[in-house]
């Protein structure tokens, strides 16, 4: 097998963009033969998901790249990242495959994205049914980061559908959390990594904050924000927030090196609240264990999905008050003493996902 990545990666900086870029990095060191074509189409996070002519251009040429790679390099089978649930991305998907998918002899999607399964089955018409099986139907293999998320695919029919999580490079090598002082008041810090729009439920994470800090005695919780935003509506709300907060809610904007690395190290609990649509697992929870950091996620999509039972908080999406109910359990356990770095050791370590995508491609060649 040769396989031919279709695909972009960083910039923009997001999930899905850097386990291409890890994938691409690491999967030859595996056994797995590969050219990368760079399908580059957001400049920036406000750009993801969002149709402008420039992008058709783009297509276009990366297709003739990834046609010219196919027979220089005798590439024969396609890796692409099919849309989420949105109708120009989705007819993106379409242009892609007409173009390239007769000139492969397999074809590999990786579901990076949640909710185009759903979608199509109870929102497109008819005409779009027929064309997405035409188009994407009956992959060679289909690759989805959860058990919850086989269904989605299975829509499209693929010959085989294959779980394999998420992993990435150990962000914090040896690792160890210095303790709390647990004599006297304190103001205890949650963090929130990611887009800082409603979907991913940063708002619901503020309003936990409020209510967590009406009922939480002598100690205090404060937010700090981590991410770009997006939305301009939004942004200026959040910034309203912040004003009026009185150092409870803290917009730190995006975050990167050492000032990512002394946030996750000094936060007490990463929250997670989201409910975005094309939300699979979220690459931040597996961060979070990788610093032996307590999580608080929403039963939502795969996000909940093979973490530990211990120091993990799972709460409903659009659920303020029991995100702040928590903050107070949270609050009251002892440390994870390096439990939850074991976890991520064991499940989300990146060469333990490597080496199930390699297993995955190498199926297809027995």
């Amino acid at each position: 097998m040769k396989l031919l990545v279709l695909a972009q990666t960083p910039p923009p900086l997001h999930g899905q963009s850097v386990m291409v870029r890890t994938l691409v990095a690491g999967l030859p060191a595996h056994g797995i033969e590969l050219y990368h074509v760079n399908l580059r189409l957001s400049r920036d996070a406000a750009d993801i998901g969002r149709w402008r002519p420039g992008k058709l251009f783009a297509i276009l040429g990366a297709c003739g790249r990834a046609l010219g790679a196919r027979f220089r390099h005798g590439c024969d089978t396609l890796y692409y990242i099919p849309a989420p649930a949105k109708r120009g991305a989705l007819y993106r998907d379409w242009l892609v495959m007409l173009l390239c998918r007769p000139f492969f002899r397999r074809l590999v999607l990786h579901w990076h994205a949640a909710g185009l399964g759903e979608w199509l089955a109870t929102r497109a018409t008819p005409l779009e049914r027929w064309l997405a099986q035409l188009l994407l139907g009956r992959a060679d293999l289909a690759l989805v980061l959860g058990e919850v998320l086989r269904a989605d695919a299975a829509v499209l029919r693929p010959r085989q559908v294959t779980v394999v999580r998420n992993g990435i490079p150990d962000p914090c090598p040896g690792f160890e959390r210095t303790p709390a002082p647990v004599a006297g008041p304190r103001t205890r810090t949650a963090l929130f990594v990611g887009l800082g729009i409603a979907g991913k439920g940063v708002f619901d994470a503020v309003r936990a904050i409020h209510l967590a800090n009406q009922t939480a005695g002598p100690d205090r919780w404060r937010l700090v924000v981590a991410g770009d935003l997006p939305d301009p509506a939004e942004a200026a709300e959040l910034r309203d927030h912040a004003q009026r907060s009185d150092g409870s809610l803290v917009l730190a904007g995006f975050v990167s090196g050492a000032t990512k690395h002394e946030l996750f190290a000094g936060a007490d609990v990463l929250v997670f609240p989201t409910y975005y649509p094309a939300e699979t697992q979220g690459l931040v929870v597996a961060e979070a264990l990788a610093y032996d950091l307590p999580l608080i996620v929403t039963d939502w999509r795969a996000v909940a999905e093979n973490l530990p039972e211990h120091h993990v908080q799972r709460v409903p999406v659009r659920a303020p008050a029991e995100i702040a109910s928590a903050l107070a359990r949270i609050a009251a356990l002892p440390p994870p003493d390096g439990r939850l770095r074991a976890w991520f050791l064991a499940h989300y370590a990146v060469e333990r996902h490597l080496a199930a995508v390699a297993a995955a491609l190498g199926g297809l060649t027995r």
